[in-house]
């Protein structure tokens, strides 16, 4: 049997992923300017594999991803630092999130989005020690708080996204329908003794 893991449970094995990425940065005997730039691709990098994993999961295209990594490319480009790619980061993993892979209630949505994004940002800005594994730290706090939208928004409880179910509904009334065709034909030849 295929169990489906929880996005919760993913999104924290995601953060443990990219803190140890985050940290592997750290290490390499980089000037400042680089690291922060390495900084901010490896957790562009993670950011984008995270958002693969939710388009798959919510039966979202990995096209509808484009946009907005399309904009966090160019902030990535011209950032000037962590902080700076941060934010837009932030709002780029909300879009993807509750914009594209989990629609649902608006006003839930943004409830879950307005209280785990910028409290991530505060509890990594308030709580990030100092040092090279800071930032691994940030990222991993980051993450603990952004598997509560899954509490929030409840997405096993609200089950299938709406074009899925929507999909699965359109091909059960095509299957009835060929079904009562084919019994009205299979009927029809009956009465005419053909069968």
């Amino acid at each position: 049997m295929h169990k489906k893991i929880s996005p919760a449970a993913t999104t924290v094995i995601f953060a443990a992923a990219a803190a140890l990425l985050v940290a592997a940065v750290a290490t390499l005997p980089l000037r400042p300017a680089s690291r922060m730039t390495a900084t901010n691709a490896a957790t562009f990098v993670c950011l984008a594999a995270y958002s693969v994993f939710l388009a798959r999961s919510s039966g979202r295209s990995q096209r509808a991803l484009f946009a907005p990594y399309f904009m966090l490319s160019a902030v990535l480009a011209v950032a000037g630092s962590v902080a700076g790619f941060a934010v837009p980061a932030a709002a780029a993993l909300s879009w993807v999130r509750s914009g594209i892979c989990f629609p649902g209630s608006m006003t839930r949505r943004l409830c879950a989005e307005a209280l785990t994004c910028p409290a991530g940002l505060a509890v990594v800005w308030l709580l990030q020690p100092p040092g090279p594994c800071g930032g691994a730290l940030g990222i991993w706090m980051f993450g603990l708080i952004q598997a509560v939208y899954f509490i929030i928004i409840d997405v096993e409880r609200t089950g299938l996204p709406e074009k899925i179910g929507q999909d699965r509904i359109s091909q059960a009334r095509r299957r009835a329908d060929a079904l009562l065709r084919e019994q009205r034909l299979a009927r029809a030849f009956e009465e005419l003794g053909l069968s």
